[in-house]
């Protein structure tokens, strides 16, 4: 393959950052036209047909996504979550302190098994429909929930689509990445709650008196809107979560005859529910996955995962610091999950060195979702609740509250993968 062809890819891919960068043009958009682009470029200069071009891309993967889409919309419509919150609640008796407590651990758990952006627009209004029940600002519990939803999804493929994408393209161990995350995953949300405990003490002062009418006037039972649904969701979590335990490699195939499944007990309301669906986010991956394969095709991913493994040989842990600030912190304010998405394929070839390098780069990528939270789905559906609800948070004031955390994670997951780096050789 020609290296002018190469650079040309790299060059283009960088573009589509930029653009997504500015806001101007839409992530989708940007990410479809560059892959057109790029295939276009490989064509001419090296002969490559589409369909062999695109036969590289990892469609089980974004089938898996697209199916996922489908149980997350079934689940969070069955009201499960919500109900759960409301019942957390209601057993606090109103105390700000124990419902963040409780809050925080349900969005942790629902985050090891839905992407982050699914995860608040569940969490988001049964929270500020308690917080406003007892009087007490909901923004912080939104902040909150929104780092805790990506610290949660850094040990499953399934907690994030990023996740998923970087564990096919890097060969990642399943279980060994469950395994060595899950623990990390608990220190930065214990850490993360104490922080935000701590810089909003007024906010959870179990010692004021309030007004518990409002929160025992809300019937949870509201929340489920079908018996029937309910059962077939949570039916349909428990086999996804056993077929992925004990067939990880199909997990494409069991997430589709769960979702059709679902979608089948739905009845009427599976067109509905298929309307509502993030297509937008399926085409965005096929976009990003399309550039990767150009870059993969002319090379430059071998090149990159030639000078990483060297670096990796010479230093595990300056590779280790690179997974992580690269996703993480130096590209957090334009699209970690991209760069993440890119730098997976290189690190495939590490795992033979230290399969903590690539473990570091998928919580590296996490991790840059709420490192620098401007922009980000999950950290948007925050401002956008807040605002309607006539209490606006800044992005000024959002970054000064998450960035000195987020900053404080990337060096912790520096440290920790650099420890468990030592038991790796």
């Amino acid at each position: 393959m020609s290296l002018v062809a190469g650079f040309i890819v790299l060059a283009i891919f960088v573009i589509a950052l930029l653009a997504i960068m500015s806001e101007r043009i839409n992530d989708t958009a940007a990410s479809l036209m560059a892959f057109g682009v790029a295939a276009t470029v490989v064509y001419f200069l090296d002969g490559v047909q589409f369909v062999d071009y695109a036969a590289g891309i990892g469609w089980d993967v974004i089938l898996f996504v697209a199916a996922m889409m489908i149980i997350v919309s079934v689940v969070a419509s069955s009201g499960l979550f919500q109900y759960l919150g409301i019942i957390l609640a209601l057993r606090t008796f109103g105390h700000p302190r124990r419902i963040f407590n409780y809050f925080m651990v349900l969005v942790f758990f629902i985050s090891l098994l839905f992407d982050p952006l699914p995860t608040m627009l569940i969490v988001s209004a049964f929270t500020v429909e308690v917080c406003n029940a007892i009087d007490v600002d909901f923004r912080p519990y939104l902040m909150t929930e929104a780092v805790i939803a990506g610290i949660g999804s850094m040990p499953t493929p399934i907690g994030s689509v990023t996740n998923l994408v970087m564990v096919y393209l890097a060969e990642i161990n399943i279980a060994l990445m469950f395994v060595v995350m899950l623990p990390l995953t608990i220190i930065l949300t214990i850490l993360t709650m104490w922080y935000m405990l701590r810089k909003f003490s007024t906010e959870f002062d179990d010692n004021i008196e309030r007004d518990m009418t409002d929160l025992f006037a809300i019937n949870p039972n509201v929340a489920i809107r079908s018996k029937q649904d309910l059962a077939v969701s949570l039916i349909g979590m428990v086999v996804l979560i056993i077929g992925l335990i004990v067939l990880p490699q199909q997990a494409a195939m069991l997430a589709l005859i769960i979702a059709g499944a679902l979608l089948v007990f739905s009845r009427d309301r599976a067109k509905e529910l298929l309307r509502r669906l993030s297509w937008d986010t399926v085409f965005f991956l096929m976009g990003i996955m399309g550039i990767v394969q150009g870059l993969v095709l002319t090379d430059i991913i071998a090149s990159l995962a030639a000078g990483l493994q060297w670096l990796s040989e010479a230093s595990v842990l300056i590779a280790i610091v690179l997974m992580v600030m690269v996703p993480g912190g130096l590209m957090a304010p334009m699209d970690a999950k991209a760069v993440g998405i890119l730098l997976a394929p290189a690190a495939k070839d590490l795992t033979a060195i230290n399969p903590m390098v690539p473990l570091s780069l998928i919580a590296g990528t996490n991790a840059g979702s709420y490192v620098v939270p401007f922009g980000d789905a999950p950290n948007m559906v925050v401002v956008s609740i807040s605002e309607k609800n006539l209490k606006p948070l800044s992005w000024a004031e959002f970054n000064k509250t998450v960035i000195p955390l987020g900053l404080l994670h990337l060096v912790i997951i520096v440290v920790y993968f650099g420890i468990l780096s030592l038991f790796f050789p």
